[in-house]
């Protein structure tokens, strides 16, 4: 009798903690394509416009990996207002948070 109290309780405490368990999977990545609207080096944020003009937030921090399509290591400050960026984020909260950015570098003239 004991033993089978002892096992019911155990099942009724997996079923009551798997579903904890299961909402603490990773944030899955999220992207977005458009141009950089704002670029906040000190505050660690930017607005991206999309082609339908939805404007999203998302932040940034020292882990943040920038790239040039030209393939290249870059940072923040390289980026200018206009440039064409695609970007992969999580959700933190109420934040999204840069996992990758990469901008296209605008050709000067005569390239």
């Amino acid at each position: 009798m004991g033993r089978n109290l002892t096992c019911a309780t155990v099942v009724l405490a997996f079923f009551l903690v798997a579903p904890a368990l299961a909402q603490e999977k990773k944030a899955k990545p999220l992207k977005v394509t458009g141009d950089v609207g704002l670029l906040d080096t000190e505050k660690n944020y930017m607005i991206v416009v999309t082609k339908e003009g939805k404007l999203v937030t998302v932040d940034f921090d020292q882990k943040t990996k920038v790239t040039k399509f030209v393939p290249g290591p870059a940072k923040m400050s390289d980026i200018g207002l206009g440039q064409a960026a695609s970007i992969t984020y999580k959700k933190a909260g109420d934040k999204n948070v840069i996992d990758v950015l990469e901008f296209k570098v605008k050709a000067k003239k005569g390239e």
